[in-house]
């Protein structure tokens, strides 16, 4: 074929010597057909097939990966575990590659590193929040369960009920702060390990900004604490009513109810937002472009996760334990007597402190944000593979992606933009938009689209507790207004 390129000079010919003098597309052609056998370089000069240099370039960029797709991948990846196999579907690969190449696009800009961090931010906020609320509350009502049957002589279905009902109304709270820092600081709150657990504050002092950090996250704890205090009241009314049949608008219910309201928002505002408050000020700045492949700053990140959540569980464990015991003390002088022996709290501490440092993880860090989002909830939409790490590695090796740093970049921005104009041309979010007949103005139709939207553009997409206190009733479990009622001491 190269030879009768340069002795004939038709309009194919010289289409196809166009094509060819740009890197990217010699290594097109040569993918698509000096690597495989089953293919006729020759069907390049059809000038009826590929009347033009565009038709040939989008050609090639659409053949590519099919291509390298249908060839053995190397067996083995930079962590020395064997996923090749995993992805020879050419079909998923490309739908995959394309939805990745749609993430880099934004309004107001085209990225072009592709982050695994900040794979999660292709869903909505909206979206995010839903997931991590429904990831908070389950790790809460884990740990509940857990805590639960060591400490606390319930039966096993009232046991269950608990931590169902407190799950979720942790999650609401952990929620609500990941709203607030999410809005205020978008993907850049999330970013990986750029803070690294130190003891700088001992020797250097509390700069300016890991002062303005220490206060933002203390509001945003004593917010999340105080939607946290009330919900779980809430729940212990509930778990009271279902399991007692207790009837929730009784005069004692309801201000037993307001009473362990108060208690609770006094107990975890103050602690979440001092704890998290003080992590914020033993942090230092890690510059994550250090990092020489993203597997090993995934692999650093993770670790710094897990130191982050001993930290904290410690941290929690504590302040709320002793800090729970010290607030109820106080106000025994004030209200009178309220149930809350020693077992309470180191219940509630332990599992707050278990529930509430992974809930932090999962919801306030990278790594954490990477496993709910881009490892959990894409997968079961099918937006992503089971295994996003191993897939973008196996797309590197494969010569799809390269490595640029901690991120990839697609080998090219032309095979970038070809891959995310067809993710969208096969979605039906992105089919063009239509207008009726010309006005006799001469504008087009009415001046509204009708159903559908741009061709590229942009899809519309979409502190824990448990057994707490209980006032106003004969209730295990918490403090309760007025005289203990029998069962004092035990946990609810």
């Amino acid at each position: 074929m190269l030879a009768e390129l340069r002795t004939c000079p038709g309009p194919a010919h010289r289409n196809l010597a166009a094509v060819l003098t740009t890197p990217l597309m010699v290594v097109l052609a040569r993918t698509l057909y000096s690597e495989s056998g089953d293919r006729d370089p020759a069907e390049l000069l059809d000038a009826e097939r590929f009347p033009s240099v565009r038709s040939l370039s989008e050609h090639l960029l659409a053949g590519f990966v099919p291509a390298v797709y249908r060839r053995r991948a190397p067996e083995r990846d930079t962590g020395g575990t064997r996923s090749g196999a995993r992805y020879a579907d050419a079909v998923r690969a490309e739908r995959w590659l394309g939805r990745l190449a749609h993430h880099l696009v934004r309004t107001d800009r085209e990225r072009h590193d592709l982050a695994w961090w900040q794979l999660g931010h292709e869903l909505s906020r909206t979206a995010r929040t839903v997931a991590l609320v429904l990831a908070t509350a389950v790790v809460v009502a884990l740990a509940d369960w857990s805590v639960g049957l060591l400490l606390v002589p319930l039966p096993a279905g009232e046991l269950l009920l608990q931590g169902a009902l407190m799950g979720p109304a942790a999650g609401l709270g952990f929620g609500a702060v990941y709203a607030m820092v999410d809005r205020s600081g978008g993907a850049a709150a999330f970013e990986p390990t750029r803070v690294r657990l130190t003891l700088r504050a001992s020797h250097t002092g509390l700069g300016r900004r890991s002062l303005r950090t220490f206060f933002a996250r203390l509001g945003q704890g004593l917010i999340g604490g105080t939607v946290m205090g009330i919900g779980c009241a809430c729940a212990l009314t509930l778990q009271r009513a279902l399991a007692a049949g207790t009837p929730l608008a009784h005069p004692d219910v309801v201000a037993g109810t307001l009473i362990n309201m108060l208690v609770f928002v006094l107990i975890f505002g103050p602690a979440a937002g001092l704890v998290f408050g003080l992590m914020a000020a033993l942090e230092a700045p890690v510059d994550v472009s250090t990092a020489a492949t993203p597997v090993s700053l995934l692999a650093s990140n993770r670790a710094t996760a897990c130191r982050q959540f001993l930290v904290l569980a410690v941290a929690l464990t504590l302040a709320i334990a002793f800090g729970g015991y010290v607030v109820v003390a106080g106000l025994r002088t004030v209200m009178g007597p309220l149930n809350w022996a020693v077992q309470d709290s180191l219940f509630i501490g332990a599992v707050c402190g278990l529930g509430g440092a992974a809930s932090y993880v999962l919801a306030f860090t990278a790594w954490g944000q990477w496993i709910v989002l881009a490892r959990v909830w894409l997968p079961l939409a099918g937006r992503l593979p089971a295994d996003p790490a191993a897939f973008l590695d196996d797309a590197y090796r494969r010569g799809v992606l390269r490595q640029t740093g901690a991120v990839y970049q697609f080998r090219h921005e032309r095979l970038q933009h070809h891959l995310g104009r067809a993710f969208r041309g096969a979605h039906p979010d992105f089919a063009p938009a239509a207008f009726g007949p010309a006005s006799p103005d001469g504008r087009p139709g009415n001046g509204r689209p009708d159903h559908g939207r741009p061709a590229g553009g942009l899809p519309v997409a979409g502190g824990p507790v448990a057994g707490g206190p209980v006032a106003g009733g004969p209730v295990a479990g918490g403090p309760v207004a007025g005289r203990p009622a029998a069962g004092d001491g035990e946990s609810g």
